[in-house]
């Protein structure tokens, strides 16, 4: 009965905060006379928008599976590495990283002109993106059965086998890669804005935030809602319970195949993309900050230093909300005790772009009686909330779905209460992934833009607002040094989890020896 207050008390706060101003929004958009604004170079932009986006999603879902496949099926040295870290590009902020290949062009060819282009979008995006197919896709190659693929190696060969057993296997999940990627690259801000390349979002941004034709810039942004809606629509079945995002799993079999002598080229390829993806990056910035000494970048860390605390607080608030909503969810679904609606909501609001997100909350709460909220950071601890819960959901759903139901039915027969359950029983064994999932929602928070740049409050300093506003009108040696503080912020970031998320691995192995003995 609490359990059941508890999720419908979360989901209508949920709704009335967040899906609420979505809907709001794009009423007030249709009407007929919004409509007549709308003529052929938006619908040509688009188009130009959709393509980018699929050949980015393409890429980036090639590329995904086969360093997945490297990493999950094969023995090549250090997986466990590149299994951490590859995903670094996709924890840290767009902007960040366009930042670091302007340098990278600078430094070799003197311009940038190639990058500022269609190319560079599609070069830069595909590399950030790729770590999600790695996700989606690499948890898919470990669920497959290995006696399958055993008996398959009886009568045919690897490349035989890989072609006509295992990638058709993994077709869901092919498909829910280049449809997250896709919805992820079209409704992409930062990047284009940096680049100064005209597609749909910067348009609409420009719309609203330039020209105030906020009409216009709502229904231009209702296009992209239907496109991404109807993408998730139709996937939705591989989407929603895709195993991507999984922390550890148990008692699955995962068959390693020896390459021999490809497992050098197996360890050259993953090697090269981290090198280019990560490496490569981080040093041309340091090159680039260091370039005329130290000067811009004790200046960069001055003009930083007073959004830290206020950035690390509000993310961390924010996280610690994230994490309380995915696990009502994620334990709700588990148990089948309610409908999933809830489920689906974080994956729509998870799904709408982050300037679309923006815009439609700056016209629900841009009113008096609300104005507590718009004039708060409040603000943006909500869109927080509403962009990364389904991310915090289904990795807590994914542990859920490993502990045998069981144990909570013993425990309940025997009187245990359900808050000594939750708090006693449960939360223990998936610590790891309640610690994974407030890491991956504290970077992503950290470092989003897209929304942040449209809500925060006058007064209010967040990181990457104040790295994207001051690189505008900044040398190219002081945005060097900004952006390789946020860097390298993000990097001690993600290799903190990496090493407690390993110690934790350690510690939970040794507890069920334990339990064993």
């Amino acid at each position: 009965m609490k359990s059941k207050l508890l999720y419908k008390i979360t989901y209508i706060l949920f709704f009335v905060f967040i899906v609420l101003p979505i809907i709001y929004t794009f009423i007030i958009s249709l009407s007929p006379q919004n409509l007549k604004e709308l003529n052929l170079p938006t619908f040509l932009l688009l188009g130009k928008s959709i393509f980018i986006a699929f050949l980015i999603a393409g890429f980036s879902t090639i590329f995904g599976t086969i360093l997945s496949f490297f990493i999950y099926k094969t023995k090549v040295q250090f997986s466990k590495f590149f299994k951490i870290a590859l995903l670094i590009p996709l924890f840290i902020s767009p902007y960040i990283s366009a930042v670091a290949w302007k340098d990278f062009f600078y430094f070799f060819f003197g311009n940038s002109n190639l990058l500022s282009s269609s190319f560079g979008l599609i070069f830069i995006l595909t590399i950030i993106f790729t770590p999600l197919s790695i996700l989606i896709i690499g948890s898919s190659f470990t669920n497959i059965n290995s006696q399958i693929e055993e008996s398959a190696l009886l009568i045919s060969k690897l490349p035989k086998v890989i072609f006509k057993i295992i990638l058709p296997l993994i077709k869901p999940a092919l498909i829910s890669s280049f449809v997250l990627v896709f919805i992820f690259a079209i409704s992409e801000f930062s990047v284009p804005a940096f680049l100064s390349i005209k597609v749909f979002t910067t348009e609409i941004f420009t719309q609203f935030s330039a020209f105030y034709n906020h009409s216009l810039a709502i229904l231009q942004s209702l296009f992209l809602v239907v496109i991404c809606i109807l993408l998730l629509f139709a996937e939705k079945k591989h989407i929603a319970n895709a195993p991507f995002l999984s922390i550890g799993t148990k008692g699955l079999k995962n068959k390693i195949y020896n390459l021999r002598k490809l497992n050098i080229f197996a360890f050259v390829f993953l090697s090269l993309w981290f090198l280019i993806s990560i490496i490569l990056p981080f040093i041309i910035l340091f090159i680039q900050s260091f370039k005329n000494g130290t000067n811009d970048f004790i200046r960069a860390f001055e003009l930083l230093k007073p959004s830290f605390l206020n950035s690390f607080s509000l993310t961390f608030l924010g996280t610690l909300i994230i994490v309380a909503v995915g696990f009502i969810s994620a334990y709700s679904s588990v148990n089948k005790k309610h409908k999933t609606v809830f489920n689906w909501l974080l994956l729509f609001t998870f799904a709408i772009p982050s300037i679309v997100l923006g815009i439609s909350f700056i016209n629900f709460y841009n009113h008096s009686f609300l104005n507590f909220i718009y004039s708060s950071s409040s603000i943006l601890i909500i869109a927080y909330v509403g962009k990364f819960a389904f991310i915090s959901s289904k990795i807590i759903e994914n542990s859920l779905k490993q502990i045998p139901k069981s144990i909570d039915e013993t425990a309940k027969i025997i009187g245990i209460s359900l808050s000594s359950r939750i708090f006693k029983i449960l939360l223990p064994q998936i610590s790891t992934s309640l610690f994974a999932a407030f890491i991956i929602g504290f970077i992503l928070s950290f470092g989003e833009l897209g929304t942040s740049i449209m809500l925060y409050p006058p007064g209010t300093e967040i990181l990457p607002i104040k790295v994207f506003t001051i690189s505008a009108n900044a040398t190219q040696s002081l945005t060097s040094s900004m952006t390789l503080i946020v860097f390298s912020i993000t990097i001690l970031l993600v290799s903190s989890f990496y090493f407690v998320f390993l110690k934790m691995e350690v510690f939970n192995n040794c507890g069920t020896l334990q339990l064993n003995k």
